[in-house]
């Protein structure tokens, strides 16, 4: 499932990246893009693109609706899967001790010829996605529909509705980090570096100290 706002530039390698089969049952929740986001989308076979109200955690409970089979599987519209992930997610939550399964990370520059340096900063921003806290969206969630749905699916939050199922979900069971790595874009640390890491480091705590969804999703546009 795969939750989308104008993401014409990265959609088909996303989705290229999930693969094909009969197994699988590919969903693209989008927001209301006004590029060729859905477009592409549906060009794909087998791609069912739904439509509606922009809100990251709403338009992910509206494709988890959508798609068949006891396993969910939800991946941004920037992000690209890893050979093998599938077999990876499905034997992590075959036990019933995992709630949630995700991948680590691996952020790329945009530019293929970009230096060392800037390399080895976004791998420094990757080291959150080895366990240091809670996982973020961008790491693909992978949980059982059963407990999806038990748990009332993603809060209807415009930001910070990966961590609050994340958080959810540790209270039910063991956070898997599988040992693949998911490839995402670099834009935004690279129009912002130094701005866009403290957000990432810093809005988990202002979201458990109160501060509103809405007004963190607000700041985060700012820098997308």
């Amino acid at each position: 499932m795969v939750p989308t706002l104008n993401e014409g530039a990265t959609i088909l390698s996303c989705l290229d990246s999930i693969g094909e089969g009969p197994e699988l049952d590919v969903v693209v929740s989008d927001g209301g893009s006004s590029d060729r986001t859905c477009e592409l989308a549906a060009s794909r076979e087998g791609v069912k693109v739904v439509r509606s109200a922009a809100g990251r955690g709403g338009q992910l409970n509206r494709g988890a609706a959508a798609v068949g089979g006891d396993l969910l599987l939800f991946l941004h519209g920037d992000c690209r899967l890893p050979a093998g992930w599938a077999e990876a997610v499905s034997t992590a939550l075959s036990d019933p001790c995992t709630a949630l399964s995700c991948f680590r990370l691996h952020t790329e520059p945009s530019d293929a010829s970009a230096g060392r340096w800037r390399r080895r900063w976004l791998r420094l921003v990757d080291l959150r996605s080895l366990g240091l806290g809670l996982p973020y969206g961008d790491q693909a969630f992978g949980i059982r529909r059963q407990l999806f749905d038990e748990l009332g699916g993603f809060a209807d939050l415009p930001l910070m509705e990966d961590l609050e199922l994340a958080r959810r979900c540790k209270l039910r069971g063991r956070i898997v980090r599988l040992p693949l790595e998911v490839r995402t874009t670099a834009r935004r640390f690279e129009r912002h570096p130094v701005r866009t890491r403290l957000m990432t480091a810093v809005f988990p705590s202002l979201f458990r100290c109160g501060v509103p969804a809405a007004t963190l999703a607000r700041w985060y546009r700012e820098v997308r």
